[in-house]
């Protein structure tokens, strides 16, 4: 089943790694540099390059050599990595399940990768460049729209019959926990609170699927 926003496989993903050694060795410093960072107290816009550059133990020059458009080429391949590892964390909790469980085993893994990554909902929205209108930049919000796809798309295959329920279900629990979790990161409800609506909303979803089964 493919979504309107797959991304074209033909295109060269932005985690396309160089085939320098050392480059691959700076370029992965970076970007770990920049994940540490920017989930950070100061965040992508209180993080500088001289900061960056120190963390990863690379010259300031390494930066742009790898990243022309700097800090925002850096968090936008950094969002396509995050997303890449969402994808196959997905596939792998889904693999050999069908139904409900299927359902049941996604929302989990679901909600560990936004404890995991408590800055996706930033990075996978390239929420901190917007308005950046670098080559990178586009490409990437390209690219991590496709991972969200296959994302959605691997639930809804190992969910399976009734397609049409299945899907339905899968992307109404998907779109009711983002809203929970936004709502959450914004302060606008409490945690405990959070979970405690996650939990009636993947509950819900859950039976449903089962009595379609």
């Amino acid at each position: 089943m493919k979504t309107k926003f797959d991304y074209d496989s033909r295109m060269e993903s932005l985690l396309a790694e160089p085939s320098d050694r050392r480059r691959r060795r700076t370029r992965a410093a970076l970007l770990d540099a920049a994940h540490v960072l920017f989930a950070g107290p100061g965040g992508y816009r209180g993080t500088s390059v001289d900061q960056l550059a120190a963390h990863a133990d690379v010259a300031l020059t390494s930066i742009y050599s790898n990243f022309p458009g700097g800090k925002a080429d850096l968090y936008a391949v950094l969002a396509c990595r995050v997303g890449s590892e969402h994808v196959a964390a997905m596939e792998a909790a889904v693999s050999g399940a069908a139904g409900a469980e299927a359902a049941r085993r996604a929302f989990d893994e679901y909600l560990d990768f936004h404890h995991r990554e408590p800055i996706a909902f930033r990075l996978l929205g390239l929420t901190d460049v917007h308005g950046e209108d670098s080559d990178t930049v586009r490409a990437a919000r390209v690219e991590v729209r496709g991972y969200l796809a296959r994302a959605l798309d691997a639930v809804i295959a190992a969910v399976g019959e009734p397609a049409d329920a299945a899907r339905a279900e899968v992307i109404q629990c998907w779109a009711g926990i983002n809203g929970l979790l936004a709502l959450s990161a914004r302060g606008l409800i409490g945690p405990a609170e959070a979970n405690d609506l996650i939990d009636e909303v993947r509950s819900r979803c859950a039976a449903r699927l089962a009595a379609a089964e």
